[in-house]
């Protein structure tokens, strides 16, 4: 009973600290734009149908958590459920190697190195289904593990209950059931789990009636895959390719159209084993798979069946994640690096219990006293975990700006800025991730409800949503350049939208305005601080042409300081790159926006901003024009 409050003690510690470190680095808000984390931040705190296999678990969890946790906005706090998830696995994760290898403190020295591992960091920040994942093979490790030990009659396992004996293979059951209706990963721990369980206790093959309950257990969870055609009824996937049939519901459960990953290389992978090495170096370090490979003899020699699933186990995790030809391979390795620190929890076990095996003997005639032995035990163990844990925490110390999200506001405010500048009823096309992005501000925050989207992968799938547009009368937006529109249309920079409009026709010289050289005319030039970031300025121009300008022109926007230093510089075609001077009509006002940010180190005051045109062919400078800036917002 001491021994598992002792454990549970450190494991709540462990989880507790975990957490709180994920928590504080995690992302506030939409941190990311092309991958699934941004559709999670939609489909999640909506309910929706997130992509093959349809997470319903991590769905409804999700749910949860955008609704009732008091803090952030509805991506945060399923950022923050991530943290919690990823802190509840490190926790679990020091019980299952604490009953493998039996040494408290090599425990928590593996269990630590798996928290500080980069991988498993950045999908405790964001909206993922790892962290999940993640916590649900921890808890059917343990859960098998303190089965066995209940078979056994291990005396500090009889206080459990009723949860001893096939109580805690239920419990298994359970885990991983509801991590089949999670992540299909899980199901690679099945064959290893069924050696174990039958090695354990050979009678449950006499005993088909003892199946009945964990096999109920195991497939109930699968029920929640119920939710996609009964959810589907009323939406789809943020796609529009999932169909609530019973073929197309099998198909999204089943993942079919991933298994291509495994048969082929749709996107010319070129890994080699060397690469999974240097894989598993950057995520553990060298020490670390050291002593997983040290592990390999006492756990053969101490705990054959313990062993023997253990490595069954990590081999069928390291095979999958090695044949799966996709770019982010690192997150399909979570489980083996799990699996890899219990090895090397059983490696670093003969260091830590050498004292403790020695029974306080010296190896002089001398015996240490029992109330010096827990300041010689740390005296030992110290250095021990100072050495193993070296590299993680310097890694995790020299990597802290890209592993703390916590200030990356990037993605969110280009978002809100999209919104922002579109007009009433505005139509804004573009590429997946990016009208994803402004779904969750339409959708889950509740703004700018009266914009609409278009998903145009292809470069002719957005020239269709654009002529349709137009011919709806429609204000049309581009987030990204469309090949041939500037011959077509007219193009106008909206904050960091390209508003597409029926190409003008050749009009009178706009009153006012300052020529800067090649007929080309500055009709207004605004510098606005503050946007896109606190610690930049938005420059605002509005061009025309007196005439046809017959050669590519470029603008040079450029911060200058009090001293004549330029602090900051952005070179581009006229409207984020999609309309060259040679396509303007003589007479159109050309909306431009160009955004440049300050440094940290700057200072805020004492700026202008310098327009320069000059010669796409030579850089020779046609004009420039100078527009006070002053001071910008810290």
């Amino acid at each position: 009973m001491k021994r598992l409050r002792g454990d549970a003690a450190i494991a709540l510690l462990g989880g507790l600290l975990a957490f709180i470190l994920y928590a504080a680095t995690a992302a506030r808000s939409v941190a990311t734009l092309f991958d699934d984390s941004l559709e999670f931040h939609v489909v999640l705190p909506t309910l929706g149908i997130a992509h093959p296999s349809g997470y319903p678990l991590y769905t409804l969890l999700g749910k949860l958590a955008a609704t009732l946790l008091p803090v952030w906005d509805a991506a945060g706090r399923i950022n923050l459920l991530s943290a919690f998830f990823a802190g509840a696995a490190v926790g679990l994760l020091y019980l299952a190697s604490r009953r493998f290898a039996g040494s408290r403190p090599a425990a928590a020295v593996a269990t630590a190195i798996f928290a500080l591992s980069p991988t498993w960091w950045s999908q405790a920040t964001i909206a993922e289904v790892y962290a999940l994942h993640g916590l649900l093979v921890a808890l059917f490790l343990y859960c098998l593990l303190r089965w066995e030990a209940s078979r056994q009659g291990a005396r500090h396992f009889q206080s459990a209950g009723h949860l001893n004996h096939d109580g805690w293979l239920r419990a298994a059951a359970l885990a991983c059931g509801l991590g089949l209706a999670h992540h299909r990963m899980i199901a690679l721990l099945l064959p290893a789990a069924l050696v174990f369980i039958f090695w354990t206790d050979p009678s449950l093959i006499r005993q088909p009636r003892r199946w009945l309950a964990p096999v109920v257990l195991g497939l109930a969870p699968l029920l929640l895959y119920l939710y996609l055609p009964i959810r589907g009824q009323a939406v789809t996937s943020l796609d529009s390719t999932y169909q609530p049939t019973v073929g197309g519901t099998v198909d999204w459960i089943l993942a079919r159209g991933y298994s291509i990953f495994l048969t082929a290389n749709p996107f010319n992978v070129d890994r080699h084993w060397n690469d999974y090495l240097a894989l598993l170096l950057g995520e553990l370090g060298a020490l670390t798979l050291l002593a997983a490979l040290l592990g390999l003899g006492p756990a053969f020699r101490l705990q054959a069946r313990r062993a023997v699933f253990l490595l069954l186990a990590t081999l069928s995790q390291i095979a999958f994640a090695a044949a799966y030809k996709v770019e982010d391979v690192a997150v399909f390795f979570i489980p083996a690096l799990m699996l890899l620190c219990i090895w090397a929890a059983w490696g670093l076990t003969p260091l830590f219990d050498q004292m403790a095996q020695r029974g306080g003997h010296t190896g002089t005639a001398v015996r240490v006293p029992k109330r010096w032995m827990p300041a010689l035990l740390a005296l030992w163990l110290l250095p021990v975990a100072v050495v193993m844990l070296f590299e993680p925490v310097r890694d995790a110390v020299r990597d802290w700006p890209v592993r703390d999200r916590s200030d990356d506001r990037q993605v969110y405010e280009r978002g809100r800025d999209m919104v922002e500048s579109a007009a009433e009823g505005g139509r804004i096309v573009g590429l997946g991730g990016e009208v994803t992005l402004v779904r969750y501000f339409r959708d889950v925050l509740g703004e700018r409800p009266d914009l609409q989207v278009t998903r145009a992968d292809g470069e002719d799938e957005r020239a269709t949503a654009v002529a349709l547009a137009l011919e709806q009368d429609e204000p049309v937006y581009l987030t990204r350049d469309l090949p041939g529109a500037a011959q077509r249309y007219s193009l106008d920079a909206a904050g960091p939208l390209v508003r597409v409009s029926t190409k003008a026709t050749p009009g009178p010289l706009p009153e006012g305005g300052q020529p800067v050289g090649a007929g080309v005319v500055l009709l207004r030039g605004e510098v606005q601080a503050g946007r896109p970031n606190a610690r930049g300025v938005r420059v605002s121009l509005a061009w025309t042409a007196a005439q046809p300008v017959a050669e590519e022109l470029k603008v040079s926007a450029r911060l200058v300081n009090s001293a004549g230093e330029v602090v900051a510089a952005m070179d581009a075609v006229p409207v984020h790159f999609t309309y060259p001077t040679t396509a303007w009509v003589p007479g159109e006002t050309v909306e431009d926006v160009i955004d440049l940010s300050l440094r940290p180190e700057d200072p805020p005051c004492s700026y202008d901003a310098l327009i320069i045109l000059y010669r796409a062919v030579d850089a020779s400078e046609v004009g420039r024009i100078t527009l006070p800036v002053g001071c910008i917002g810290d």
